[in-house]
């Protein structure tokens, strides 16, 4: 490409760019499932979250997470659909939506999710770990002024409880808002 067409995009990108001057918005959550919050998922969904929020406490010095819960700050509801048909296959995509609510107000996302390891047999566990990441796309939340965003996790299940092992995933949300 040219100089002069390099220096034209350049210009038309700042021109468009500068009325979308955006707030950016970083949350770090923990989730973990209790019985007491429901989630109302459409038949069918089996990927089910029900769960209370925390908001985690790290170190200063190298960001290792040194309590990852106390008082809950909200709630979270998730639905999805396993799409394969293969146990844990992990090239799977399996849709799921997520929504908090927390003191700051309402999020939704939705996106994929994605089995990244199996690990099993682990000495002295009785019972495999499931280790799994989403990527959802933060819905716009008129209301928080959030024009886009985007959700990650990092999850933790297990087939049945685990004595010393959490279970739950711990939640980045990066949200741009138009303030």
């Amino acid at each position: 490409m040219s100089l002069s067409k390099r220096l034209a995009v350049g210009l038309f990108l700042a021109v468009f760019a500068l009325p979308a001057a955006a707030g950016e918005h970083v949350y770090l959550f923990r989730t973990q499932e209790v019985s007491s919050i429901k989630a109302n998922c459409a038949p069918g969904e089996d990927i089910i979250l029900g769960a209370l929020l925390y908001t985690p406490r790290t170190r200063a010095s190298d960001g290792l997470v040194m309590k990852d819960a106390g008082e809950p700050v909200g709630t979270a509801i998730g639905c999805g659909t396993t799409r394969s048909y293969t146990p844990f296959d992990p090239n799977a995509q399996n849709p799921f939506s997520l929504r908090l609510e927390f003191g700051g107000g309402t999020l939704t996302a939705n996106g994929t999710c994605t089995l990244t390891s199996l690990t099993f047999p682990i000495q002295g566990v009785p019972a495999p770990l499931l280790l799994a990441g989403c990527t959802l796309r933060v819905n716009p939340s008129p209301s928080l002024g959030v024009v886009n965003g985007i959700a990650t996790s990092a999850s933790v299940f297990t087939p049945w409880p685990l004595p010393g092992f959490g279970t739950g995933s711990f939640w980045t949300v990066q949200v741009y808002t138009n303030d």
